[in-house]
């Protein structure tokens, strides 16, 4: 068994308990920023289970939409309106959660009916994921609006709440998780900028290492009972 296959497994694996462990969450708590992650995580799952089954046989059209629709265009902008619930007024989340909301159902209707030429797909040892094999308009264009509203909104919602428990300075584990949190986010942001720049087999990985980063971020929130959602700076929300 290869690696590569081995890293995806690990990568299903992990999302799947994490994605279940956010679902219980909201099961409870019916929280917005719950619901939220808990789309984004299962987006996730979804992701990687397409890329687990295009190293086992190679990429098809519906592996490379499912892949596409979910890694690279819904995880970020999910994973970000749930942390734009915990950090930012009711009303702005409320109309991010509508604008996302359109803009996701755009971007996954063309990436499902966009003509994809099954010959661009086939594996290559240095190419894991085909690149540019939808256009850059329309279908990238929405993809970057939601992937720069992602990362801004997670990655700086849990930076912004690490210092906000920093200054409290009563809350060092949450500080430390959020920071961790924020890194996951911050290498998730970045691995397609990774795989341009040294190898796209970096996109595995990357992934790996970032659900690992905020899945512990996301345990140290409250590690007695694990479903404290992180980060936060609004007490009353989590």
């Amino acid at each position: 068994m290869s690696i590569n296959i081995l890293i995806s497994i690990a990568d299903v694996i992990v999302s799947l308990i994490f994605a279940i462990l956010v679902a219980r969450q909201y099961s409870q708590r019916k929280k917005m920023h719950q619901l939220m992650w808990g789309i984004a995580l299962a987006a996730w799952v979804i992701g990687i289970a397409a890329e687990l089954g295009a190293t086992l046989n190679d990429w098809t059209p519906l592996t490379y939409r499912a892949y596409y629709a979910t890694g690279a265009l819904l995880i970020p902008a999910w994973l970000g309106l749930g942390t734009l619930y915990l950090v930012a007024p009711r009303r702005l989340a409320d109309l991010a959660f509508w604008i996302v909301g359109v803009l996701s159902v755009i971007g996954v209707g063309l990436i499902a009916l966009w003509q994809i030429d099954p010959t661009a797909l086939h594996l290559t040892p240095e190419h894991f994921v085909p690149l540019k094999v939808f256009p850059f308009f329309p279908v990238q264009l929405v993809l970057i609006v939601l992937n720069v509203f992602g990362t801004l909104a997670f990655v700086g919602g849990a930076l912004w709440s690490a210092y906000h428990f920093a200054k409290m300075k009563t809350g060092g584990e949450r500080v430390i998780a959020t920071i961790l949190i924020g890194v996951g986010g911050a290498i998730a942001a970045s691995a397609h900028s990774l795989g341009v720049v040294s190898g796209i087999e970096l996109f595995r990985p990357s992934e790996l290492v970032a659900v690992a980063f905020i899945f512990a971020g996301f345990l140290m929130t409250n590690p007695r009972t694990n479903v404290n959602p992180a980060p936060a700076s609004n007490a009353s929300e989590t």
